[in-house]
């Protein structure tokens, strides 16, 4: 009889190294799969499935059987890709003077796709302020806002996707990118007005 996930879990826990062997082997596509509704690019999935399996090695005695290895599995498989997202995010955008009006409009940044290269260091020592700033204002957001932020404004997800991934309806969904939006701007308004004295009169 061939041994389920949970029980092939079990034997690793006891020390059965074999077993950890099988579960990757038997699991690995599924990973990849999983963190690809994510990360686009088939490298960068495999990396989060490698970065998976290191922590179901690290974590094998927080793993209760009562629970479906699968299940356990997908939900950290999510949470390691879309940590993935945001360090990538971080990395690949500027700020703008302004959040803007309209209701799901980026944050105060513009998509890059790679690094600044500007040479002034004064533009360069003003562009790391105000990254500093819209990321420390992410951050305060908490879960799943912060996710919301990442997978709508920089990676371009439609709100049906981000609801569908996270688990939530799309009017659930809405409200969370709606306060998420409410917060950040509440938290830069010092910033935004500060930024607009600067423009020059027309």
């Amino acid at each position: 009889m061939v041994a389920d996930d949970e029980e092939l879990m079990r034997r690793f826990q006891g020390g059965d190294e074999s077993a950890y062997e099988m579960l990757v082997d038997r699991n690995l596509d599924f990973v990849i799969r999983q963190a690809r509704r994510y990360i686009r690019d088939l490298a960068g999935a495999e990396d989060v499935a490698q970065d998976v399996f290191f922590r179901v090695w690290k974590s094998k005695d927080r793993f209760r059987h009562a629970k479906s290895f699968r299940g356990w599995l997908s939900t950290m498989t999510s949470r390691i890709a879309l940590n993935e997202i945001r360090t990538r995010s971080r990395k690949r955008w500027k700020p703008r003077s302004s959040l803007g009006s309209d209701e799901f409009e980026s944050p105060g940044v513009d998509w890059v796709g790679g690094s600044d290269r500007s040479t002034d260091p004064d533009a360069e020592l003003l562009r790391e302020e105000r990254i500093a700033m819209v990321n420390a204002a992410i951050e305060k957001l908490g879960e799943p806002a912060r996710q919301v932020i990442y997978l709508h404004y920089f990676e371009q997800w439609p709100v049906p996707r981000i609801a569908e991934n996270l688990g939530l309806t799309v009017a659930a969904l809405k409200s969370v990118l709606f306060r998420a939006r409410k917060k950040m701007l509440t938290d830069l308004e010092k910033y935004i007005d500060a930024d607009k004295k600067d423009l020059p009169d027309e």
